[in-house]
């Protein structure tokens, strides 16, 4: 097989892997939707802003105990079977460390919030990323061939399984305790399912150590800073806010995430398996990672600032009016994240180099501008601070992150910007239409109000934004693009469409006027 062969197949097959995955988090989102519709009108937002807390904790632990080992494993060109014992031990031993970190945590948190019911809450929640680290490690020989349809599976039916008994326990018992078992289910029955689609039996050692070593040094450093960057915030308002304010919150950052992660979170791996394969071919690197990075902001841009543009009617919709105070919460937020989805690539690309280290100066370069701002803006202005402390660290995360990709793919970072320009462009044009639909819209006022709008604005910026984009894509000369592909891809489905309706045509046709020649002929015999 020729070389331009096998990077043909090798990125087709990354591309179907990620959109297997787009899919799958599209459902488990979606699930999780359908969760936040049930619990939020049957729970307060005290509830979910106790939850929010012992979440926090439990989540930052588990960043900064999270070791790359399936990352370690896709590197290696042949996987043994020591190899494999190795990365399960090595889960285990982080589990059991995780799990006695958080019940010593839990002891202070609780004093520290005034609040009992965190030690019990902060423990039951530790039991999650346990069972995720001690998923079978032969789940791996998939994904380095790129083949994530059982990945696929045991998202949805994990989520599923989450739902049935989250929702049972919010309906029986209408306590706090019913956001918690759905978390725990979902990991639960994901790590069971793995060893059914991966068959893996156990055996404890730490043979091949060496091989995760790289991944657990610098990486595990810059995992803390990350974990600290990204939980800080609800650990913040948690002492300073209400239980219900911090509630409201952890929705409204629920919320803003669905599309976000449902896109973007999957797509990691089949990314780094396909950088890793074109590692040794700067060019080809280079095409792929550019086409990536444009169509995630192609994606990825309309859907942050068309959610802060019907953030009322969504937050009516979804959670209801008692939620109305996470609006603002919500349209804010949403812009702040627009600046992340310009690179959201660079991660698997330096992780396919190996560089790890990179990885830690990008998180504290991050770290370093978001802590004082928002700590200090907390304290003297609110949660305005928030957003502006996020909008700065991932504006500089983006400019720190287009000259490592230089140093990487030898791609200017004037050419990754002007990537970036048509759908810049389509999204200015799509705000001004869809604020200028709202002068015509009723105001948000009632459950039937919300969803017109919603509705109504969303066809419309959908409308605007792929209208705009295509205009400026034929303005540029059609270059080889993600607008290409889609058309290409419409044209032959509108073209097959026609030629099946043409055949049925020439079918209904040839029917019809072999029709009366045979009532004719019937008419006769009878005469």
């Amino acid at each position: 097989m020729s070389e331009i062969t096998q990077s043909a197949n090798i990125g087709a097959r990354a591309a179907t892997g990620a959109a297997l995955m787009v899919v799958a988090r599209l459902l488990t989102r979606a699930i999780d939707l359908g969760s936040m519709l049930v619990l939020t009108r049957i729970l307060l937002p005290a509830d979910f802003g106790l939850v929010a807390i012992a979440g926090s904790l439990c989540a930052m632990m588990e960043t900064i105990l999270e070791l790359q080992i399936n990352q370690a494993l896709l590197r290696l060109p042949v996987v043994g079977r020591s190899y494999y014992d190795t990365a399960f031990t090595i889960g285990l031993i982080r589990g059991a460390v995780l799990m006695a970190i958080l019940v010593l945590s839990a002891i202070p948190l609780a004093r520290f919030y005034h609040d009992v019911r965190l030690l019990p809450l902060v423990c039951f929640l530790g039991l999650s990323p346990v069972m995720r680290g001690i998923m079978s490690p032969r789940m791996v020989v998939f994904q380095k061939n790129l083949s994530f349809y059982r990945d696929f599976a045991i998202e949805i039916s994990g989520k599923s399984i989450s739902f049935i008994f989250g929702t049972a326990m919010a309906l029986l018992t209408h306590s706090y305790w019913a956001i918690a078992l759905n978390t725990v289910m979902y990991s639960g029955a994901m790590m069971v399912q793995s060893y059914c689609f991966a068959p893996y039996r156990p055996r404890l050692t730490l043979r091949e150590f060496h091989v995760f070593t790289g991944f657990i040094g610098w990486l595990t450093v810059a995992q803390i800073v990350s974990a600290l960057n990204w939980q800080f915030e609800r650990l913040l308002l948690g002492k300073v806010m209400s239980r219900s304010g911090l509630g409201m919150f952890s929705t409204a950052v629920d919320i803003t995430n669905i599309p976000f992660l449902a896109l973007f979170g999957p797509m990691s791996r089949p990314l780094l398996a396909a950088f890793s394969h074109l590692a040794d071919n700067r060019e080809k690197l280079a095409a792929s990672y550019q086409k990536t990075s444009i169509a995630m902001a192609t994606v990825g841009l309309p859907l942050l600032v068309g959610e802060s543009l019907v953030a009322d009617s969504a937050v009516r919709v979804i959670v209801g009016p008692a939620w109305m105070g996470a609006a603002p919460m919500v349209r804010w937020l949403a812009l702040s994240l627009t600046p992340a989805v310009f690179t959201l690539a660079t991660w698997p690309l330096l992780l396919a180099f190996g560089r790890t280290q990179a990885l830690l100066r990008r998180n504290l370069l991050e770290f370093g501008i978001k802590f004082p701002l928002a700590v200090c803006g907390v304290l003297w202005i609110g949660f305005s601070a928030i957003i502006a402390a996020r909008f700065a660290s991932e504006l500089a995360s983006d400019i720190f992150g287009l000259f490592l990709v230089r140093s990487l793919t030898d791609l200017g970072v004037w050419e990754q910007v002007l990537g970036w320009k048509r759908s810049a462009g389509a999204v200015l044009f799509m705000a001004m239409v869809v604020e200028g639909l709202k002068w015509f819209l009723p105001p948000v006022d009632t459950l039937a109000h919300a969803v017109i709008d919603l509705f109504s604005c969303s066809v419309c910026g959908i409308v605007a934004y792929v209208g705009g984009l295509y205009a400026l894509w034929f303005a540029e000369g059609r270059p080889n693009s993600i607008e290409k592909l889609v058309f290409d891809r419409s044209c032959i489905i509108l073209s097959s469409l026609k030629e099946r309706r043409s055949v049925m045509s020439r079918k209904n046709v040839s029917f019809s006027i072999g029709k009366p020649a045979v009532e004719h002929g019937s008419q006769d015999t009878l005469n």
